[in-house]
């Protein structure tokens, strides 16, 4: 039995799109150990050195899950890649997984240096990093391990040229969410975040003591106020999540036109084939995978939503037949890569 170590288990985002990585993470692990046993460092969470030495002695592979967090020089992608060195210097396999590489010191070059993979997630970050790291791979998000369905009607000629179901998503940025839950108002459209609800149970994996009670002061004062009263945007979406990520990826194989400010909003799009439009992120990882993928870029500023028409909107979403063929081949081929990857960190 090997005892595998991830660090930044991004679950306690309580993200359907973290949600699907850690699955695919562990799932891939499990197909080529069965019997492995897991532990964990979740996003945030951080450890002394001494108690990491100790933690290593019965350690075996040491994995760090690189998603949203190494780039623009952060804090906690440091602390990541400090504690994977730290890992090496004491004998162990480290690899790094699912990452976007940017903006980032050249003195983190180092510190990755003796890993035993460097897998991102983006053919961008591969250009960056493969001149110092020859042994670097690219694999696109671990999101598009899943299985998945297509909705008949994203893949036949016949579509309406005018949607008749549409889902606007939110952003990582607050103002961003504040602009898209106002224009899903303004059309009448349905409105889901990417975010699940606050787990109740105190041994799930991002339970929450702090943000309940916030959460519950927060619905008082808006009652007390008759809705007068309006937290930041994350607490209000609690009201319009869709906890379940089955559920979520549901609705949105029903939709016929989605619009996300969400990275891995627009990965379940487009592995699903749903037609899209995209508000850029905190980082070009959105260009990149349109990029990777091979399909027009599906960009929109946030002006342009109450500009354009909806027949407007869907024309620039909806996937041409060569698309959706490229979109197949993209998914298959990041399938076999990922089953390639964790082949070789499991041998």
């Amino acid at each position: 039995m090997k005892h595998f170590f991830i660090l930044n288990d991004t679950r306690t985002n309580l993200h359907h799109g973290c949600e699907v990585v850690m699955n695919n993470l562990y799932s891939l692990i499990q197909k080529n150990h069965p019997d492995a046993k897991f532990s964990q460092l979740c996003t945030g969470q951080t450890i002394s050195e001494e108690k990491w030495l100790e933690l290593l002695k019965d350690i075996d592979i040491v994995l760090i899950n690189g998603e949203g967090t190494l780039h623009d020089a952060a804090p906690f992608g440091e602390f990541l890649l400090k504690l994977g060195s730290i890992a090496k210097q004491q004998g162990k396999p480290v690899f790094l997984l699912n990452s976007t590489w940017e903006n980032n010191p050249t003195s983190w070059n180092e510190l990755i240096q003796d890993f035993d993979g460097l897998y991102v997630r983006d053919q961008k970050s591969l250009a960056t990093l493969k001149p110092q790291h020859p042994h670097c791979e690219y694999a696109a998000d671990l999101t598009f391990y899943s299985s998945h369905q297509f909705n008949p009607t994203h893949t036949t000629e016949s579509a309406s040229a005018r949607p008749a179901q549409v889902i606007v998503n939110d952003s990582v940025y607050s103002h961003v969410s504040d602009a898209l839950f106002a224009y899903a108002e303004k059309q009448h459209f349905d409105y889901h975040p990417i975010t699940k609800n606050l787990p109740l149970d105190a041994h799930t994996i991002g339970y929450n003591p702090k943000k309940m009670k916030k959460l519950k002061q927060y619905n008082l004062l808006s009652k007390l106020t008759f809705g007068l009263y309006k937290p930041r945007r994350y607490y209000q979406d609690f009201n319009y999540c869709i906890d379940d990520t089955q559920a979520f990826k549901q609705k949105m194989l029903e939709s016929d036109l989605v619009i996300t400010g969400r990275y891995h909003c627009l990965c379940f799009c487009l592995q699903m084939q749903i037609p899209v439009l995209i508000v850029a992120s905190n980082t070009s990882k959105t260009h990149n995978l349109l990029s990777d993928a091979q399909v027009t870029d599906r960009h929109i500023r946030l002006e342009d939503l109450n500009q354009l028409s909806l027949e407007q909107l869907y024309a620039k979403a909806k996937f041409s037949d060569e698309e959706k063929l490229r979109l197949q081949s993209f998914d298959q081929q990041t399938k076999l890569k990922h089953e390639q990857i964790f082949s070789q960190i499991c041998a």
